[in-house]
């Protein structure tokens, strides 16, 4: 088979999107079938499993979204000619002939008020108009795969659920060693309360804020360190860190290289990723296989990737998530449980299955 594959997000620190399609190619790399594969792609990116792999073709492509979807993408095709195209919740505007979308999630459809105004009128009529006329849908959860058939009414049959899983770089490591790594590197010092994902609304990091505040005006001598890109309302998080007098103790490690997060789950007293939506979650499987004690949002999808390997908490109440931090921080025996039954629910996501579940859905279509 000839793929083709939009894979705009590769190099941009897109966060899901970008780490979807990062272990989706690893993982069509690793398989011995003959497909030739045609990355389209908008930033410069590495992925050392490709690199001397005559399958695998990069074409560069303009990342200006209209131009990209309106004529490279189609131009692109044109060229190419591929027996399947794979997308992310957007497909050209035509000549995509066999597509596979991966949709996440709709959390804008949920929760527009998180988004950019013209980035909620341009999914809520694209994500919908693709769903529609794509020959297959992919999502990362049982949970959005409902969500996707009831809100577009589209049959169940039509998506495939293949879930994420953590590389195997994310493991139990020696906790002191990764927090002398950070302190001189980052200069990050334990203890510290640890979130990682995007800095953005969605994300519900204003409340996690008031519920550190709290948690610091009980005595604990902890800091709050947010580890991810700034994106949409961030100046809300850090208004709220102004307000609160929290400066000193919440620190912006930016977006850190992949070699470097591992150290960052080792080193926290406990991880916490309180937000209102995912379709995944995949800092709560990092987190979990790491062995670090995560405390994640019950609903949407973090309920069924956490099982019985976290601690959940109601994201829209402070008391909650400020409860929980003061019980994983005040018992070790409970830090030390949730350690072990986060690396046993860890490993029940096989690193095989996206990909072995893609090609799947690229035969049947074939």
């Amino acid at each position: 088979m000839k793929i083709a594959i939009d894979a705009h997000s590769l190099g941009t620190q897109a966060g899901g999107n970008e780490t979807y399609y990062r272990q989706l190619i690893r993982g069509l790399a690793q398989d011995a079938s003959p497909n030739r594969y045609t990355l389209l792609h908008t930033h410069p990116f590495s992925l050392k499993e490709i690199e001397n792999d005559p399958r695998f073709e990069l074409r560069r492509i303009p990342g200006n979204p209209v131009l990209r979807l309106s004529a490279a993408l189609p131009l692109a095709l044109r060229q190419i000619q591929p027996d399947i195209f794979h997308c992310q919740y957007i497909k050209p505007l035509w000549g995509s002939r066999k597509t596979v979308v991966t949709i996440h999630d709709l959390a804008h459809e949920h929760f527009p008020e998180f988004f950019h105004p013209l980035e909620v009128v341009r999914m809520k009529k694209l994500v919908r108009w693709t769903a529609k006329r794509a020959r297959h849908i992919l999502t990362v959860s049982e949970f959005s795969a409902a969500d996707i058939a009831t809100r577009f009414q589209l049959p169940r049959e039509k998506i495939t659920v293949a879930y994420q899983a953590a590389s195997p770089d994310f493991h139990p490591r020696d906790k002191q060693l990764c927090q002398e790594h950070l302190a001189r590197n980052y200069g990050v010092r334990a203890p510290f309360i640890l979130y990682v994902g995007r800095i953005q609304a969605r994300k519900n990091l204003p409340r996690l804020v008031e519920a550190y505040a709290r948690v610091r005006g009980q005595g604990a001598d902890v800091s709050l360190v947010m580890v991810g890109k700034k994106d949409w309302q961030s100046e809300r998080l850090l208004e709220k860190i102004r307000e609160l007098g929290l400066e000193s103790g919440v620190l912006f490690p930016g977006f850190v290289p992949f070699d470097d997060l591992p150290l960052f789950y080792n080193a926290a007293e406990a991880f916490v990723f309180p937000s209102f939506f995912e379709g995944f979650g995949l800092p709560v499987i990092e987190s979990m296989a790491s062995g670090a004690p995560t405390i994640t949002s019950f609903g949407s999808s973090l309920e069924e990737v956490a099982g019985e390997g976290a601690l959940l908490i109601d994201p829209a109440e402070t008391g909650s998530i400020a409860a929980a931090l003061e019980k994983v921080l005040g018992d070790r025996e409970l830090r030390e449980r949730l350690s072990a039954a986060g690396v046993r629910r860890a490993n029940q996501f096989k690193r095989d299955e996206l990909a072995r579940k893609t090609l799947d859905v690229y035969r049947s279509l074939a």
